[in-house]
């Protein structure tokens, strides 16, 4: 077990590690996201020497790799409102969920290698560019399904964006000390983001800016897009852009449709009372798999550069990782569904509810930071964060099963974003198991709010509201608890 599971493990392109390369959960290696320090001229001059110039150009990168987490985040507290507004039903308001993580999750290994075959810069103006285009869609959107539709082209274009973002950092900072000052930067805006996401769809919603409701929280947006993108026209440099990556579409396309094959069904499952064929995409999907690994497999002995190396999945440890990092964000269903109960259920105004879970935007924020000086526990942090974390998910479904609200229920969301804050850096490196993080996400959403929906079978009030989402957090609580489990770094054996 290496000493170290922070830092990914760095292999060449193309190359498979060795097992002691991806011993622990949190070290597989992407080849999108192992750049080489070298980087090319661009139209504006090449890479500043200046650490001013540097950081300029770090700011406008991180500002825009701050959107996608808002993005997700924001949505939350306004789904009650999109529910009122548009009459979607609660299959629809899972798949606004889904979809973007569907979105980001296939596409996320593609988008870095993009970077790599034309350039970050142009890339990440280009993922920009769509981003923004995918705001204003779902801002405008007459319909649930036109909704959906935006949401799963954000998915696809921050895709495109956040693997540029990390990609650039490591090509501006080639020192060592300078490069864990800009990850722990990029790790402090991603605390920001959960904070700030869930307290504006609250705040927007809440307020109305334009008379716009929940349409704000996508519009709104848009000039801070504009800002950003101007900026990093100006200030980013051009790296990557080489050639030698190819692209593994085929892949891309089985992952979408074995994805499509589980979400789709659980979500509107229950919706549509269970018929018989809604169990055959279901069905298929280990088929589907199974014609990915071969395909993946068969890409790879032809001198394919596949999205996940057949080699890889020999090793247990990779295969470990994949699956904590799935398990890890099924915690996804908390954020969508803590919103839904508050609004709906206890009829709190979308600023309060907004309000009641940042304490774990918060918890989120300091978690990597108290962690951080924690050198001999460092291989143990992973496992000791989740933890903390079921023990703050299993106090929160407790205390909402109870009745009870305020400072109580206020500390334990603070624990339970304080334990993912120390476990999520550990997971939070590489381009598959960034992948596998979504591909939870997108799940959960759809299994653990069909569960949520389930439950509440139609009833109101403050009661019913509660017991389905006390049974949904417990639920979560277990999928979490079992990431943690075969999170626990073996004991190494005597030489």
């Amino acid at each position: 077990m290496p000493s170290e599971p922070i830092a990914p493990p760095r292999v060449a392109r193309g190359q498979t590690p060795s097992p002691s390369q991806a011993s622990s959960p949190s070290q597989a290696s992407s080849p999108s996201q192992a750049p080489s320090p070298s980087v090319s001229r661009w139209r504006g001059g090449a890479v500043p020497n200046s650490d001013a110039g540097r950081w300029a150009a770090a700011i406008a990168l991180l500002a825009g790799g701050f959107l996608p987490p808002v993005d997700f985040f924001i949505v939350n507290v306004a789904l009650p409102s999109i529910h009122a507004d548009l009459g979607a039903t609660p299959a629809e308001m899972q798949l606004v969920i889904s979809a973007y993580a569907v979105g980001y999750a296939v596409f996320l290994i593609t988008g870095g290698r993009l970077g790599d075959l034309f350039g970050r810069r142009r890339m990440f103006l280009a993922g920009m560019a769509a981003f923004s285009l995918a705001n204003l869609v779902c801002g405008v959107a007459p319909s649930p399904p036109l909704l959906l539709v935006g949401r799963v082209l954000q998915g696809l274009s921050a895709s495109m964006l956040i693997p540029q973002v990390l990609a650039s950092l490591r090509a501006l900072f080639a020192d060592e000390r300078s490069l864990a000052r800009a990850m722990s930067a990029y790790g402090i805006m991603m605390g920001m983001a959960a904070a700030i996401g869930q307290f504006a769809g609250g705040a927007l919603v809440q307020w109305n800016p334009f008379d716009w409701g929940w349409r704000a929280v996508f519009l709104l947006k848009l000039p801070i897009c504009a800002v950003t993108l101007g900026a990093a026209w100006v200030l980013v440099p051009e790296t990557g852009g080489r050639g030698g990556t190819r692209l593994d579409i085929g892949g891309a396309a089985l992952v979408s449709l074995m994805l499509a094959c589980v979400v789709v069904p659980l979500s509107k499952g229950r919706e549509l009372g269970w018929p018989w064929w809604i169990f055959a995409p279901l069905a298929l999907t280990p088929v589907l798999a199974a014609v990915f690994l071969c395909y993946e497999d068969r890409l790879a002995r032809h001198g394919g550069l596949p999205l996940v190396d057949p080699g890889l999945l020999a090793l247990p440890g990779f295969r470990r990782g994949v699956l904590v990092g799935t398990l890890f964000f099924f915690t996804t269903a908390f954020y969508f569904l803590f919103g839904i109960y508050h609004q709906e259920g206890r009829g709190v105004p979308p600023l309060q509810t907004g309000l009641a879970i940042v304490p774990y935007g918060v918890g989120l924020f300091l978690g990597p930071l108290l962690s951080a000086p924690m050198q001999r526990l460092r291989p143990k942090l992973l496992a000791l964060g989740m933890a903390v974390q079921v023990t703050g998910y299993a106090l929160i479904g407790l205390l909402v099963w109870a009745g009870t609200a305020g400072v109580p229920l206020s500390a334990v969301v603070f624990l339970a974003g304080f334990g993912q804050g120390v476990a999520f850096p550990r997971l939070f490196n590489t381009g598959i198991l960034n992948s596998a993080l979504q591909v939870g996400a997108a799940v959960s959403a759809a299994a653990i709010g069909s569960l949520f929906f389930a439950v509440l079978d139609g009833r109101s009030g403050e009661r019913a509201f509660a017991e389905a989402f006390a049974t949904a957090q417990w639920t979560v609580t277990a999928a979490l608890a079992v990431a943690m489990i075969i999170a626990i770094p073996p004991r190494r054996r005597p030489a």
